[in-house]
Formats: structure tokens, C-alpha cells, sequence
């Protein structure tokens, strides 16, 4: 699918961009003509990400950055107004998961999975909006996920954390609409990132061979989507196509969350 120069002239700012559905994101958003800020705590990923733009003949640069950190936060969108001269799209995608009984879960645990996914999402928020009101309006996106909706073991904080992304972008896209801020979600399904296998294996209690297969028989178009099928949704909410779409959640899942599993 070709995004054409939909955000020329655009700056982003992706987080958690080191790997999987984040560098998918930070490569169409370059493609698509935005300067892409490529931030991770994974300098090394995050390299690897901002070379593979440059390659492409975009322009990206890597700021480390820990989204549950607000100090590293607030350093994050300086140093991005600083290089790029303001910020226009901010992709809070960064987060983590893991597969834990609630009553089995440490606190520090807890405390991780929600500092991480909904506080460094909502930090990523906050932050961006004095940016994005400067060059008159924006687009932030909350990388949700399925389990917002669909129930699932052992994700109990998890799915905590992205269904409360959802009734945030959904307030904050009324609180932030005067100032042409738009806030939406993402919803991505079974991604083929570096994160699956281990998550299928988590996933996984039964130890079923085929279990992987079954996943892709559980949506509509029998496959895992690629980080790009989430990059390409990120695109078009952040471009004037998407211009009176707010306080949304689109699902990019294969028609997971419609079918009937048996």
C-alpha cells in the first residue's frame, strides 16, 4: 500500500519504536514524508530502526526515552522541538506484556505493566498537547490491543491498561478538540513482531502445536497482520483524511474481535 506523501512536512514521534508494531510505525510515518522521532529504551533497536529509514531515504533520529519516567517524557518532546522545530504526531505505542494469575501478581509487577502501557502512554499525552497547540492542532495515538475488549487469562493488568487508553483518548479527544488535537486509538490483533513468539508460548498453557495456526484461523483473512498493516492505520488517522475522526478506537485485527470461535 503506498501512503503517497500524505504527512509531508509532518514531525512524529514514536515510542517504543525499537522493534515490532513501533518500528513498522516510524517506517510507514517516514514514508508517508514525516520526520520520525525514534524513541525507545533500547538504543540499539532504536538505531537499527532510524538506519533502516535513512536507508529508505527518510529522516529519523533516535532519543532514548523511558515513557514511565515523566522528566524523560518532557526531555523527549524538548529535544524533538529542538531538532525538528515542533511536533505534529505523537504514536504513544511503547508498552509490555506479561502473563500472570492477578492473584499471583507482584506489586512491582503490577505497578511495571500499568507505569508502562496507560501512566507512559498518558505522560507521551499530556506532554505532546502545549507542542501540538503551538503549531495549531495534532494527532496523538494510543496503541491499545483486542484485549481492551476480549477477555483473556492471565492478562488481567494488561487489558486493564489498554481498555483504560481507550476512555482516555476518548475524554481527552473532547477536552483536546478546541485546539484541533484529534486522539484516537489503534486495536492491532495477532502482529507478526519479535514479541509473538514469546507471548504464544505464554499464551500457550496446553502446549498446542498447532495453536499458532489456530491463531491466524480466528480472524476473517486467516493471518497474522504485519507491523505495517498497524503503521498504515497510524498514517491515516494522523493525516487530513482522518481529519473529523476523533476520540476513536480502530480495530486492526482481521475481523478477530467479529468472529465466532467454536
Amino acid at each position: 500500500m503506498t501512503t503517497r506523501k500524505l504527512l509531508q512536512g509532518k514531525v512524529a514521534i514514536v515510542t517504543g519504536a525499537g522493534a515490532g508494531i513501533g518500528r513498522g510505525s516510524t517506517i510507514v510515518l517516514a514514508r508517508a514524508g514525516a520526520q520520525v522521532v525514534v524513541s525507545d529504551i533500547d538504543a540499539e533497536g532504536g538505531a537499527e530502526t532510524v538506519r533502516g529509514i535513512k536507508d529508505m531515504g527518510g529522516d529519523a533520529i533516535f532519543v532514548r526515552a523511558d515513557v514511565a519516567k515523566n522528566d524523560e517524557v518532557k526531555s523527549l518532546i524538548s529535544q524533538t522541538e529542538k531538532i525538528y522545530g515542533g511536533l505534529d504526531i505523537m504514536h504513544a505505542n511503547a508498552g509490555i506484556t506479561l502473563y500472570v494469575d492477578l492473584e499471583a501478581m507482584k506489586e512491582s509487577e503490577l505497578d511495571r505493566v500499568l507505569n508502562i502501557n496507560l501512566k507512559g502512554a498518558l505522560l507521551c499525552a499530556m506532554h505532546a498537547i502545549p507542542a501540538m497547540k503551538k503549531r495549531g492542532g495534532g494527532s496523538i495515538v494510543f496503541t491499545s490491543s483486542v484485549l481492551c475488549t476480549i477477555g483473556f487469562p492471565q492478562c488481567v493488568v494488561y487489558s486493564a491498561t489498554k481498555a483504560g487508553m481507550i476512555g482516555a483518548a476518548r475524554s481527552l479527544a473532547v477536552e483536546v478538540g478546541k485546539y484541533n488535537i484529534r486522539v484516537n486509538c489503534v486495536s492491532p490483533g495477532t502482529i507478526n513482531t519479535p514479541m509473538l513468539a514469546r507471548d504464544v508460548a505464554d499464551m500457550n498453557m496446553k502446549g498446542d502445536k498447532d495453536f499458532l495456526q489456530k491463531v491466524c484461523n480466528a480472524n476473517a483473512l486467516g493471518r497474522i497482520g504485519e507491523p505495517d498493516d498497524v503503521g498504515n492505520a497510524v498514517v491515516w488517522l494522523s493525516s487530513d483524511l482522518a481529519s473529523y475522526v476523533t476520540g476513536e478506537n480502530l480495530f486492526v485485527d482481521g475481523a478477530f474481535t467479529a468472529v465466532k470461535r467454536f
